[in-house]
């Protein structure tokens, strides 16, 4: 193995304390990466109490595991996972670091890219490894193309989008070596106190984690509309998303909406339900794998980009196909 190819995955915990779809999908093109380089693939885990994440995430293929267990840790703040990320890359010394594209993420990258005095790479699909180096992909103008980028500093810096690669999964194996680091963290030194942290309240699967999505579009008609949505994402225990006018009109949550201001998915199947296909929302589904479109005008856009799809008034097409569901489904 070549230690100078070390790959790092930062593998983000979610409010239930277990590892992030995101991060096991981290975890997958960080093997990818690392065999590519004959490197060592490295996991960090950074949170309080991390132990059942730990026992599952040294199971999934990584050569080793580094933990940080902190009650400082326990919810993410800036002041605190910089400089716990920061020991981590000093103990590791990674060629490429890893994490999912996340609301925390967004955060913590650049600070610990400033930190490194290196660059960042964000929202990438993909990467490309041969004789001269390795280039991340990732989607640019409104998903129009899709570029080659690479980085002449070191560590590479990168954020993976959700729904990209297939989470890593538990092996049966004796797991990874885990390794304990320790961080000096005093609460004292913090110049920025949270006041109060609320929870979003959310039924049902959420965007980023869920394999299938049922979205509506102005074409819906309104908020009656999304609850024949909502019935058939019920059915395929699927989560429910929007493009931004059903947003922007009040109809739906603004953590429904999906495109290039809002979540960008990749789930296996996308339902576009009255959905025109702008191009700010196809930035935010198009590593959809499967997409399903449902629209009464047979010359939207949409139908350009789905693998399947149904002209005709979602008023009787989406009653019609989720009654069939139920009847086909366990």
């Amino acid at each position: 193995m070549n230690r100078d190819s070390a790959v790092l995955v930062f593998l983000e915990l979610g409010s239930d304390n277990a590892v992030l779809p995101v991060s096991l999908e981290c975890i997958t093109a960080g093997r990818k990466l690392a065999d590519a380089l004959q490197g060592w693939l490295f996991g960090l885990i950074m949170g309080s109490s991390v132990g059942g994440a730990a026992d599952h995430a040294r199971h999934c293929g990584l050569d080793r595991l580094y933990t940080l267990d902190c009650p400082l840790l326990g919810v993410y703040h800036p002041e605190t996972y910089c400089p716990a990320f920061l020991r981590a890359c000093d103990e590791t010394n990674p060629h490429f670091i890893l994490m999912g594209d996340t609301l925390a993420s967004a955060d913590l990258a650049p600070r610990a890219a400033f930190a490194l005095d290196t660059g960042l790479i964000t929202d990438c699909v993909g990467f490309e490894a041969d004789r001269s180096g390795v280039c991340f992909i990732k989607p640019v103008y409104s998903s129009n193309v899709m570029a080659a980028y690479t980085m002449k500093t070191k560590p590479y810096l990168v954020t993976i989008r959700s729904g990209t690669e297939d989470p890593a999964q538990r092996q049966h194996d004796k797991g990874a070596e885990v390794v304990a680091l320790a961080v000096e963290i005093g609460e004292s030194t913090l110049m920025v106190e949270v006041l109060e942290r609320v929870l979003d309240e959310q039924e049902g699967p959420r965007l980023t984690s869920s394999s299938i999505i049922v979205s509506g579009g102005r074409g819906v008609g309104g908020p009656e509309g999304f609850a024949v949505l909502r019935e058939l994402a019920r059915v395929l225990n699927a989560a429910v998303g929007a493009s931004r006018p059903p947003v922007d009109l009040g109809w739906v949550p603004p953590k429904a909406q999906v495109g290039q201001t809002g979540e960008k998915v990749g789930p296996s199947v996308y339902v576009a339900i009255g959905i025109s296909g702008a191009t700010q929302h196809l930035a935010g589904m198009s590593a959809s794998r499967t997409i399903v479109a449902i629209n009464k005008d047979p010359a939207a856009n949409i139908f350009k980009v789905a693998d399947y799809g149904v002209v005709g008034n979602q008023e009787q097409v989406v009653p019609a196909f989720t009654e069939v569901l139920k009847e086909i489904l366990p």
